[in-house]
């Protein structure tokens, strides 16, 4: 016998009342960044968004996950789109949350990643105009509650910088959905504070 919930339905009839609209549904979208530690930074795989918000700007490859499809099909699909690149594992890095984070939506965001040897050649596609390799120097100073991240970005024909007041867990580690950014430079979204994020986690530290 089907065992009932507390409104007497089977659960063939609960699924089959159930309403989907009765929640808040926030859209989930994917980044896919590739990597290299340097000794005082990383190396990054970025684009330049073709299209509003944040044209012009420097964004991780990405974009929203499909009704088909898993987030890292999706992290995949747009890495591929977006810059030609393919065949490359991607793992699981981080989710960003923040209410805020996205002008158009509340959008969550799964972040994969992967660390390569060198560069791989890469070009704008779909809605990216460019895909840049940078360089990007890292480092933060003062104490707990008052710590100030600065991250410069260099390449070939792109040079600019962008600043942070970091927010630490209880684990130690930047806060996503707290840090705040002071000055985003040419990135968009979050993208520096992943970016400063992912910078410690490739050199072992908090």
């Amino acid at each position: 016998m089907d065992r009932l919930d507390k409104n007497g339905k089977t659960e063939e009839q609960f699924l089959r009342d159930y309403d989907v609209t009765q929640y808040f549904r926030p859209s989930v979208t994917v980044d896919a960044v590739l990597c290299a530690a340097k000794p005082s930074g990383v190396r990054v795989l970025m684009i330049e968004r073709g299209g509003h918000p944040f044209i012009g700007r420097y964004a991780f490859p990405g974009g929203f996950v499909e009704s088909d499809e898993d987030c890292e099909s999706a992290a995949a699909r747009e890495l591929y789109e977006e810059t030609g690149v393919k065949g490359v594992p991607l793992r699981q890095l981080v989710t960003a949350s923040s209410p805020k984070r996205d002008p158009r939506w509340r959008n969550i965001t799964v972040i994969f990643y992967a660390v390569v040897d060198g560069d791989i050649a890469a070009v704008g596609g779909d809605d990216a105009v460019n895909a840049v390799w940078f360089d990007v120097k890292c480092s933060s100073a003062g104490s707990e509650g008052k710590e100030r991240a600065k991250l410069e970005f260099s390449a070939d024909n792109e040079s600019f910088s962008a600043e942070l007041d970091i927010v630490r867990d209880s684990f130690g580690k930047v806060d996503l959905n707290k840090t705040r950014i002071v000055d985003c430079g040419k990135t968009a979204f979050d993208h520096a504070v992943v970016l400063f994020y992912l910078y410690e986690l490739l050199r072992g530290g908090k």
